[in-house]
C-alpha cells in the first residue's frame, strides 16, 4: 500500500534525488526549481510517496491556470526508484481527486521516462493521451564527462576543434562570473537574439523577470560563461548545475567573426567548467527530434551535435483528461503547435 502525502522539507528533498542515482535528472527536478516557480507567483505542491516508511517516490504538481484551461503539470516528474507504472496506478485516483478538488480540466505527465513504445504503451493503459505540445525539453543531447579534457577535445570534429584552437590564437577572451554586468549582458543578448531569429515565430526569449528569478534561486549553482574579442561579447551562455550534471541552458550569439566563431570556444568553456565542477554529465538540453533542417530549432541543434554527445529521448508528454473542457485547450496547443512547426520522435 502506498501512501501520498505532501513534503516540506528541502533538505529530504534533494537528498533523495541526489542518492537515488536516477539516469536521467535535471535542476527541474531539485527543491530550487520550486522556489523559482514560487517567485512566479505559480502555485504549487510537493508530494512523496511513502511504502512501509520507506520514501520511494517524489513529485511536483505546479498548477496551471490559462484562459485555455486549468490542469497539474509535472515537469520531468515523477522520480520513481521502482515499478514506476505500478505505482502511479496506485496513486491515480487520489491525484484525480486533488485535481478535482482544484477545478483542473485535466494532468499533464512531462515525465523523465524513456521515449519507448513500452512507455508509452503503459501510459495509454492508464487512459493518457499525447499532450498536442510540449513543456520542456524532450529530445536531449547528453555529454559524458568521465573522460580527460584531451579526450573530450579530440572527439570534437577536426573542423570544430579548428574554431575553438583559432579563437584561442586570435585573442579571444573568456569570461566566467555572474557579476551584474555580465548577467544584463547575458539578458540584453538574449533578448536581441530572439528578436532576430524569430521570423517564424518558433522561437520566444525568456523574459527578464524569468532570467533574474534564475539567478535568485540558482545562485551558486549558475555559471555565466562569455567570449568576446576586440572588446565586444560575441557569444554568452549560462549553465545550472544540479549536483553531478549540468544543463546548458540559455544562450544568445552575435557573430562578427565567423572565420573563428567564439560559439565553439564558449561551449568548450563551458564544457570544461562543468568538470572542473565535478559534474559526470553535460546536458546540451533540448534539440530536434532528428536531423530535418526544417524543424524550428534545427540551427541550434546543428550547433549542439558538433560536441561529442548521445542522444536521451524522453517520452512526449502525456495528458489525462478530467472534463470535457480538456478538449477547448487541445484545439488551441495544437493550432500552436502547427503554426510554429514542432513535431516529436516517435517512441522506439
Amino acid at each position: 500500500m502506498y501512501k501520498l502525502q505532501e513534503i516540506l522539507d528541502k533538505n529530504t528533498w534533494n537528498n533523495f534525488i541526489i542518492s537515488s542515482n536516477f539516469e536521467f535528472y535535471s535542476f527541474l527536478e531539485s527543491w530550487e526549481w520550486w522556489e523559482f516557480q514560487e517567485l512566479a507567483w505559480k502555485e504549487i505542491k510537493r508530494y512523496w510517496i511513502y511504502q512501509k516508511n520507506n520514501l520511494i517516490w517524489v513529485f511536483l504538481v505546479i498548477k496551471v491556470r490559462a484562459k485555455r484551461g486549468n490542469y497539474y503539470f509535472t515537469p520531468h516528474w515523477p522520480l520513481i526508484k521502482w515499478d514506476f507504472f505500478k505505482i502511479l496506478w496506485e496513486i491515480l485516483d487520489d491525484l484525480k481527486v486533488l485535481a478535482q478538488l482544484d477545478n483542473m480540466n485535466f494532468i499533464r505527465f512531462n515525465s523523465a521516462v524513456q521515449n519507448t513504445i513500452e512507455n508509452k504503451k503503459n501510459f495509454k493503459k492508464l487512459w493518457f493521451i499525447d499532450a498536442p505540445m510540449h513543456e520542456h525539453a524532450e529530445d536531449t543531447n547528453i555529454l559524458k564527462l568521465d573522460k580527460t579534457e584531451e579526450e573530450l577535445f579530440n572527439n570534437i570534429k577536426k573542423k570544430d576543434r579548428y574554431y575553438i584552437n583559432r579563437a584561442i590564437k586570435e585573442g579571444v577572451e573568456i569570461r566566467i562570473d555572474n557579476k551584474i554586468d555580465h548577467i544584463e549582458k547575458l539578458i540584453e543578448m538574449h533578448q536581441n537574439h530572439a528578436h532576430r531569429t524569430n521570423w517564424k515565430k518558433t522561437y520566444s526569449a525568456f523574459s527578464v523577470e524569468f532570467i533574474k528569478n534564475l539567478y535568485k534561486v540558482f545562485w551558486e549553482n549558475i555559471s555565466t560563461i562569455s567570449a568576446s574579442y576586440d572588446w565586444k561579447i560575441e557569444s554568452i551562455l549560462m549553465t545550472i548545475k544540479f549536483w553531478n550534471t549540468c544543463v546548458y541552458y540559455i544562450a544568445a550569439s552575435d557573430i562578427k567573426h565567423p572565420k573563428f566563431s567564439p560559439n565553439y570556444l564558449c561551449q568548450w568553456e563551458a564544457i570544461k567548467k562543468a568538470k572542473k565542477n565535478w559534474c559526470l554529465t553535460y546536458n546540451f538540453w533540448w534539440v530536434s527530434p532528428d536531423n530535418n533542417p526544417k524543424h524550428p530549432i534545427a540551427w541550434v541543434t546543428k550547433f549542439k551535435r558538433k560536441f561529442w554527445w548521445s542522444d536521451y529521448s524522453l517520452l512526449h508528454a502525456q495528458d489525462l483528461i478530467l472534463c470535457q473542457k480538456y478538449w477547448f485547450n487541445w484545439i488551441i496547443e495544437t493550432a500552436r503547435r502547427i503554426n510554429r512547426w514542432y513535431y516529436y520522435k516517435k517512441p522506439e
